[in-house]
């Protein structure tokens, strides 16, 4: 009830969800789900003021642990479309773990968005736990082929500050790609990629697994 009176009450603000199922949780090409499947969930709330929040929550395992824990990103933001059609943003998340280990962390991003792409920079003082931390740059691409189909396309660059973080040594740069095709029906997306990773010391708690996979998704938009 209290969401559709906001709704009804400012009709240019907009709330948005997503479910999501995955083959492997892949994040900046390592999986957090120890090459199992995971779930997705995320809310978002878009501001005509420019201000955007939200949610994200997914299933994780960690070395540390046999059991599947969670992970949850509120993040809050602020973004700008400029008359070339370019946007700006800049924001922050905040990522927090169940179970043992001390990973939480803060993260501030700034980023632009031009079709066909999109890039952002991170950096987190305490990454995962590491010291003094690291930064993160990726760039993301979308390209339409059909009117249901898209070429879809991610490269990203992990520099890890830290030589020797608590769970292991880390190569101090780690890059990162994902290539694949997006299928949208209705309210449903499917996505099958390939994903790599250059380096199995990426310093991330994790299970060393295959550096370079499949993975496949299907996600509900409301």
């Amino acid at each position: 009830m209290l969401l559709g009176a906001l709704i009804a009450g400012e009709a240019c603000a907009e709330f948005s969800g997503s479910a999501s199922v995955l083959s492997d949780y892949r994040y900046r090409g390592v999986s957090l789900s120890s090459g199992h499947p995971a779930a997705q969930l995320g809310l978002a709330y878009d501001d005509p003021s420019g201000v955007y929040a939200g949610l994200f929550a997914s299933s994780v395992q960690f070395a540390i642990s046999p059991h599947r824990e969670l992970q949850t990103v509120p993040y809050v933001g602020y973004a700008r479309r400029f008359a070339s059609g370019v946007s700006a943003e800049v924001g922050a998340e905040y990522a927090a773990y169940s179970g043992p280990g001390d990973y939480d962390y803060a993260e501030f991003y700034v980023g632009v968005t031009g079709e066909p792409f999109s890039a952002r920079l991170y950096y987190a003082p305490r990454y995962f736990g590491r010291e003094p931390g690291s930064f993160y740059a990726e760039v993301n691409g979308a390209q339409p082929l059909a009117e249901r189909v898209r070429l879809v396309a991610h490269v990203g660059l992990l520099v890890n500050r830290g030589d020797y973080p608590p769970y292991g040594p880390s190569d101090r740069r780690v890059l990162d790609g994902r290539l694949g095709l997006a299928f949208d029906v209705d309210a449903f997306t499917f996505q099958a990629s390939w994903v790599g990773v250059n380096s199995a010391y990426t310093g991330y708690p994790v299970q060393h697994g295959r550096k370079n996979t499949a993975v496949v998704s299907l996600t509900c938009t409301f």
